[in-house]
């Protein structure tokens, strides 16, 4: 209804503007994930011709008429979606700011500059410059009032687990190399001893996952990776025990007081293969393929036995289809739903990797930067749909 009412309003002002709440209110629901697979498809922005029986208006002769205000508030409205496609968002936001100022009282114009300040502040929150981070809190400190309803609530979650983290990070210690940035709370002595270490294994799996892949998608930016108490890990991401780690743009992960436990390299390599996709992927990657290829990254070599163990796990239960597995796993409901469907993810790009080449499964996650979808690339270089391959690792599992 909100959604339909602003529609209206935007009809009865003949504005140009873009409408991107839809797409971050559904992500601001789900939250922060374990994994952070491609944006649902923007919905295109509600372009009309400026309005053919204009009110006039008297007025200082100074001022532009109303008509041509109004034509100058659409073109620099174009301009910001022409910006917003390329990704240049402190652009959009420049020039939503200058419609803003031609026209305080529009409640959508407010409305679509607040969610691109929370876009752009998004971007920020993660970035491993302590400063950026700070302005991002502080661009966001007024966009609530802007918003309304549901939006409202959603927006309001995210910016308070923002801010709850800053909190909690506040006191954190931080040391780093030229591609990330470690930060973790300095009275876990074993973590002080061992951030040096830590920070070797990152590198050596940088290397690998570049080699392997062919991209090096860090040099000249560096990442963040955030260690928390399993306690504070769970409160600051909303994310149940289940979730090893977290990538959202920086990577989270708990760990036990004392330090480094066995699992560590393997989580670590996990969330580190969500930072290439995310750079390399285009922002469009399906959780199958998402989560299916950092489990199959997690180990230098295809982990046979964890392999046949999901197998026996999943093969008596009931087979997804392939499109239910796009979307964020967390939003599956319960926890043996979200298991099942991160083995058989796993399995699947190990099948794609065994039968059709493990070069075809990168070319599967590079799909969404060439703009086109990983089914179309798998109909493109093996000749058949990717329903047929997904169809016979079910009759492959259920046959045992």
């Amino acid at each position: 209804m909100r959604t339909a009412l602003a529609l209206l309003l935007v009809a009865a002002l003949g504005l140009g503007l873009f409408f991107f709440g839809q797409q971050l209110l559904t992500e601001l629901k789900a939250g922060i994930s374990e994994l952070q697979p491609g944006p649902e498809p923007e919905s295109k922005p509600l372009v009309l011709p400026p309005d053919q029986n204009p009110i006039s208006a008297a007025g200082d002769e100074s001022d532009p008429a109303p008509d041509s205000k109004r034509s100058l508030i659409l073109a620099w409205n174009q301009q910001a979606l022409e910006a917003l496609e390329r990704g240049e968002i402190p652009r959009a936001i420049e020039l939503l700011q200058r419609c803003v100022l031609e026209d305080p009282g529009d409640r959508v114009l407010a409305r679509n500059l607040a969610l691109a300040q929370v876009r752009q502040a998004g971007l920020m929150i993660d970035s491993a410059d302590g400063e950026q981070r700070r302005e991002a809190l502080a661009m966001v400190e007024h966009v609530l009032e802007a918003l309304e309803g549901d939006e409202r609530e959603a927006v309001a979650a995210r910016i308070e687990r923002w801010r709850a983290r800053a909190e909690h990070e506040a006191a954190f210690l931080s040391s780093g190399n030229q591609r990330f940035e470690l930060s973790y709370d300095g009275e876990q002595a074993g973590l002080r001893a061992a951030e040096m270490d830590l920070l070797r294994r990152l590198d050596r799996a940088y290397q690998e996952f570049g080699e392997r892949i062919g991209s090096f998608p860090l040099e000249g930016k560096r990442l963040r990776v955030v260690l928390y108490s399993p306690e504070a890990f769970t409160r600051l991401t909303g994310l149940g025990h289940w979730a090893g780690g977290a990538f959202d743009g920086t990577i989270r992960v708990p760990i036990q007081t004392g330090g480094i436990d066995a699992r560590l390299d393997g989580v670590l390599r996990h969330e580190l293969s969500h930072a290439f996709v995310d750079r390399l992927g285009g922002g469009t990657t399906p959780a199958w393929l998402n989560e299916g290829l950092a489990q199959y990254l997690e180990t230098r070599q295809l982990d046979s036995l964890r392999l046949k163990a999901v197998r026996a796990a999943c093969s008596d239960s009931a087979w997804p289809e392939l499109a239910s597995l796009r979307g964020n796993f967390s939003a599956l409901g319960n926890e043996d739903a979200i298991r099942r469907a991160y083995g058989i993810a796993f399995g699947f790009i190990a099948y794609l990797a065994q039968n059709y080449g493990e070069d075809l499964v990168l070319d599967l996650m590079r799909a969404g930067a060439k703009g086109v979808s990983a089914e179309a690339v798998f109909s493109q270089q093996i000749g058949f749909d990717l329903h047929v391959a997904w169809e016979d690792l079910r009759q492959e599992w259920q046959a045992q």
